[in-house]
């Protein structure tokens, strides 16, 4: 059993329901390969935000969920649109990439960031959001033929909120969920010029 712990977003029944056919189109090319490819139900299409562990449940504490609470008044709802799939070797998972969300990423750094003020190290944080689709051998070249698949037929997708994920075995279990009600991104901080 996998046991993971992690803030993440999940798409609606709406938009899974728009993105089935981009899976659908890469179990039928990965076939026209000669590759068997393993889609993930669509129960299971996720972002994760950060990756707090394994076997984390001890983590889940008043502070945690306070310190999320406040990560999702900080960032306003957004949306996001596919714009490629790609293939990561080492994981031997393809994903869905999404075209530059500076909302996403913000929401990302926001959950690691609340990770960390509880005094826990996430596992891995999350530099490149994506949505996992499928799963492919591991360590394979790489895969061209994802190049050709349409994604932006799936629309955008909406992220007003998510969820502190955690996976028993074959599902994920929403312990809390948290609506995003910030009103515009933090400003980067400004670097004086020297002089």
């Amino acid at each position: 059993m996998s046991q993971a712990l992690f803030p993440g977003w999940r798409p609606s029944g709406g938009e899974a329901a728009r993105l089935a056919p981009v899976v659908a189109a890469l179990r039928d090319a990965g076939r026209g390969h000669g590759l068997k490819l393993q889609a993930r139900r669509p129960d299971q299409w996720h972002a994760t935000l950060c990756f707090i562990g394994y076997d984390m449940q001890h983590a889940v504490t008043p502070a945690l969920l306070g310190a999320f609470a406040q990560a999702a008044a900080r960032i306003p709802p957004h949306r996001f649109s596919i714009e490629r799939a790609t293939y990561w070797p080492q994981a031997g998972a393809v994903v869905a990439l999404p075209f530059d969300c500076p909302a996403l990423q913000a929401l990302c750094d926001a959950t690691r960031d609340a990770i960390r003020r509880c005094g826990v190290a996430p596992l891995q944080t999350t530099t490149q959001p994506h949505v996992t689709l499928a799963y492919l051998d591991r360590h394979l070249p790489p895969q061209d033929w994802l190049d050709d698949i349409d994604c932006g037929s799936a629309g955008t997708f909406l992220v007003d909120g998510f969820e502190l994920l955690f996976n028993p075995g074959g599902r994920y279990d929403a312990l809390e969920r948290w609506a995003l009600t910030g009103a515009e991104l933090p400003r980067p901080p400004e670097q004086g010029t020297l002089l």
